[in-house]
């Protein structure tokens, strides 16, 4: 794919068509600010690059509509793709005209229609320059979706604006864009053949091999191990299926004889099912009725012990609440003197007056008769007092057993219950339970089937296919040989930049040169360690770097017939060499050494054309204008004393 010409259209309907020969070199020359950088622009935007970056000025301001008649191979097959500018102040549009057929003539303003969009331009062209269907896989732990390389893709490998053919960072066009540098390193093994395009399908089938593959293993698995239980489990369901009555005794039971019963069982009507206690049942519910009806009874005694205890405690605490009142109403009255006071008995025969302390000639007993009773009072109420604490114990004890007593009887009342829950649920699910193994029966005959010898021989049949398809993927798809593959041309393409730099007299063009694809940029292997591009001083380095890696990987894509456009187009390669805008105007460097540099560039240009020719097209846009023939053939355009991209008439 080259281009044949370059067309603009004004509102008035006149045309501005730029004409380039395919298979040569091809110089526009001229003066700063002439539209020689737009061209690029131009030529990106037609290729389907929704954004229209062309500078706001003479140029937006006149064309209407921008359009590229390609060469698509050498056949004479042509395509001719016109985009119109975006309408109002919008920077992009993805409205796109699109024709394709042989010797194509270039349509007047009025023929301009749009007939397609900016993506299916992308992929319409693609497909006809060889670019098959394909999808690169971002890695196993990315999160991004798979790439599909297209026209954009490699159009990135065909442009090289001022900015960047002299930059030491930016090796790739717009690689300095969000997401294009990772893009070049997912799209660039594939347009280097390292790729098959049907890479990612592949490993979308190896995928899914390897699923299967774990399925059927699974399989296998499992028909082996009923193959060693069946036996038993048809032993097991054909004794549950007589339990509910779906099948009878069986004398000899085998398992043809076991799998026949069970077959039948699954639609033949159920007979009667009776759930009678067994002897053992019965036993174990009297024996709790029993135990139950036991623990009642010492229960009900417990608790009536307790609750003459209680009484017989309420009786003593009121008796000795009537004691004390008692007591405390004679030790008041203060009529007897108080044992303690004198640190001995009471002296019942005092001849004092207990009321007025005089002397009496005669004891008077009624002193002593008190004395004693309120001695008495407080022998009793010590009594009772003491017997307290043992009353106390004795409660708690019967609180004790009693706690007891009733756990036992809530156990034994609960395994009543659940025997005759269980019995309840027996009866009340004679239906649900027939259905329940009629279910396990269809389970389990159904595993039946896989496990005969003719099943079992099918199932590793299968195993053994997907296994061998697994590794047959996993051999076309090995890293270790993508990586090889990858780098076997890398090295090729490294040759070639090492043969261009050497010509160039580059820095460590002695050394070997190669192009790191993991960091997009050229590499130098010196003595002292790589020294990758940003560490090469000299914007000669840099842009000749820049000129030797994209004239190699193009003669790489040329020699290979690489499904990528065959032009390379450059914006001011030579700007390190024209420092003065004199030597702009008149095209010609000042200084010998520029002058020679400057020449060995175009020189290097015009030879990896004419290697390559018919199948490669160099086109530059520059300030050089040299005197050479070779460099004069090869100027389509002029732009100096007045002339430009766009005619002054149009600014008229």
């Amino acid at each position: 794919m080259q281009l044949l010409a370059l067309v603009l259209y004004n509102a008035d309907g006149r045309v501005r068509r730029l004409d380039f020969q395919p298979g040569a070199l091809n110089i526009v020359t001229g003066q700063s600010g002439t539209g020689k950088s737009a061209l690029l622009t131009i030529v990106e935007y037609c290729l389907g690059r929704s954004t229209n970056l062309v500078p706001v000025g003479p140029i937006s301001d006149t064309v209407v509509w921008y359009g590229c008649l390609w060469q698509l191979n050498t056949s004479g097959d042509q395509a001719f793709v016109a985009r119109p500018r975006p309408a109002g102040h919008n920077a992009s549009t993805t409205v796109a005209m699109l024709e394709f057929g042989s010797n194509l003539d270039i349509p007047p303003l009025e023929a301009l229609r749009g007939n397609t969009d900016s993506r299916q331009l992308r992929h319409q062209l693609g497909r006809r320059i060889g670019i098959e269907e394909n999808q690169i896989e971002r890695g196993p732990w990315s999160l991004r979706n798979a790439l599909e390389a297209n026209i954009g893709h490699a159009a990135l490998l065909c442009f090289q604006t001022q900015s960047e053919v002299a930059s030491q960072s930016l090796l790739f066009h717009r690689m300095g864009e969000e997401g294009i540098d990772q893009a070049l390193k997912d799209s660039i093994p594939y347009f280097l053949g390292a790729l098959a395009p049907d890479e990612a399908r592949k490993r979308a089938q190896l995928r899914d091999a390897k699923r299967t593959l774990s399925r059927l293993e699974a399989e296998y698995e499992r028909a082996l191990r009923i193959v060693e239980t069946i036996d038993v489990e048809l032993s097991a369901l054909h004794a549950e299926a007589l339990t509910v009555g779906l099948v009878t005794a069986l004398p000899e039971p085998d398992r043809l004889s076991l799998v026949r019963a069970l077959q039948a069982a699954r639609s033949a009507p159920a007979g009667p099912v009776t759930y009678a206690e067994t002897p053992e049942q019965q036993s174990r519910r009297h024996a709790l009725e029993d135990q139950r009806d036991e623990l009642r009874k010492t229960l009900r005694g417990v608790m009536e012990n307790r609750s003459l205890l209680l009484n017989e405690h309420r009786a003593a605490n009121e008796y000795v609440t009537a004691l004390s009142q008692q007591e405390s109403r004679l030790t008041a009255l203060n009529l007897v003197p108080s044992a303690a006071s004198d640190g001995g008995s009471l002296d019942h025969s005092s001849r004092e007056c207990p009321a007025c302390g005089s002397h009496l000639e005669h004891a008077d007993p009624t002193a002593e008769v008190l004395g004693r009773s309120l001695e008495e009072l407080r022998v009793q109420v010590g009594t009772l007092t003491g017997a307290r604490p043992s009353q106390r114990q004795s409660l708690e004890s019967l609180d004790l057993e009693a706690a007891e007593l009733r756990e036992h009887l809530r156990v034994a009342e609960s395994a009543l219950q659940d025997l005759q829950r269980a019995n309840r649920i027996q009866e009340e699910s004679g239906a649900e339970g027939r259905d329940f193994t009629r279910g396990r029966i269809d389970a389990i005959l159904a595993r039946l089937a896989v496990v005969d010898d003719a099943s079992l021989e099918v199932i590793r049949q299968q195993l053994e296919s997907a296994r061998s398809f697994v590794a047959e993927l996993g051999a076309d798809l090995d890293d270790e040989n993508r990586r090889e593959q990858l780098t076997s041309r890398l090295v090729a393409v490294g040759r070639d930049i090492k043969r261009f730099a050497e010509r160039l007299g580059l820095e460590h063009s002695d050394d070997d040169v190669r192009l790191d694809l993991s960091r997009l940029t050229i590499v130098a292997d010196t003595d002292s360690g790589p020294a990758r591009l940003s560490r090469i001083g000299s914007a000669k380095n840099w842009v000749g770097y820049h000129l030797a890696t994209h004239l190699a990987l193009h003669g790489y894509f040329v020699r290979q017939s690489r499904p990528v456009p065959r032009f390379l187009m450059l914006d001011q390669p030579t700007q390190a060499h024209y420092p003065a805008e004199n030597d702009n105007s008149s095209g010609l460097p000042s200084e010998d050494a520029d002058r020679l540099a400057v020449r060995a560039m175009f020189e290097l240009m015009y030879d990896a054309v004419q290697d390559l020719a018919p199948d490669f097209q160099v086109i530059v846009c520059d300030h050089a204008d040299l005197p050479e023939n070779w460099f004069q053939e090869a100027v389509r355009e002029r732009w100096r004393n007045g002339a430009a991209l766009i005619p002054a008439e149009w600014l008229l």
